[in-house]
């Protein structure tokens, strides 16, 4: 297929919004083809699958095919790894008190030498409990944040993949009037309550980089 050369800068702007890809170059040829294509990604994923998105997006936007032989990627470390390596926030305590049908729940997170504590109730069943956790766990995190952002809780649910259950949340994040929404997960080994926990930092902690 022969390329439209104005529309390379449009190419290269749609390929830099695929995960992963910090910035792109397009090479053509004398035919008008592409003969190559440079790609600088992160490490956050696969180059395997960067070859392919880049291949699907071109085809199914612009309806170009490409050879995945012509497509280089180099990766390096980019700034946000490095902010979510340095923000990165660890469990470090839960605890747990039951006095009838409430559940007080404390989660205790650890950045270097820094401890943050959350506090939430609930109602004395498995639901209520998780839900108690996750949103202690959230309230720590907005106090590391110093209230710099909002979520919330919208679902927390405990499934089981390849027969190993793992425990699923759903949270909303409130910034700049935008809401997102966001995701994390944890398999469950012995403790759900640890586990309910490591999933709400795992759907939050790659974002707390943007706001510090």
């Amino acid at each position: 297929m022969v390329l439209n050369h104005a529309n390379i800068e449009e190419y290269e702007s749609f390929l830099n919004k695929i995960p992963g890809i910090i910035s792109s170059k397009i090479v053509v040829g004398q035919e008008g083809n592409i003969i190559e294509l440079h790609i600088l990604a992160n490490t956050a994923r696969n180059p395997k699958q960067i070859s392919r998105d880049v291949q699907s997006a071109l085809m199914t936007k612009y309806g170009i095919p490409l050879d995945y032989k012509v497509i280089s990627i180099a990766q390096i470390e980019d700034e946000s790894e490095i902010c979510y390596n340095n923000c990165r926030l660890v469990l470090k305590n839960i605890s747990i008190n039951i006095e009838d049908l409430q559940v007080e729940t404390r989660v205790t997170l650890q950045k270097d030498d820094e401890v943050f504590e959350g506090v939430s109730h609930g109602l004395n069943f498995t639901l209520g409990r998780f839900r108690a956790l996750a949103e202690a766990t959230i309230n720590a995190i907005q106090q590391f944040l110093d209230g710099r952002c909002m979520f919330s809780v919208l679902d927390i649910q405990k499934i089981t993949i390849s027969g190993r259950p793992v425990c699923i949340v759903a949270i909303s994040e409130i910034a700049e009037q935008v809401e997102n929404f966001l995701v994390g997960s944890s398999p469950i080994d012995q403790d759900d309550n640890k586990a309910v926990v490591k999933a709400v930092l795992d759907a939050l902690n790659r974002k707390l980089g943007k706001y510090i």
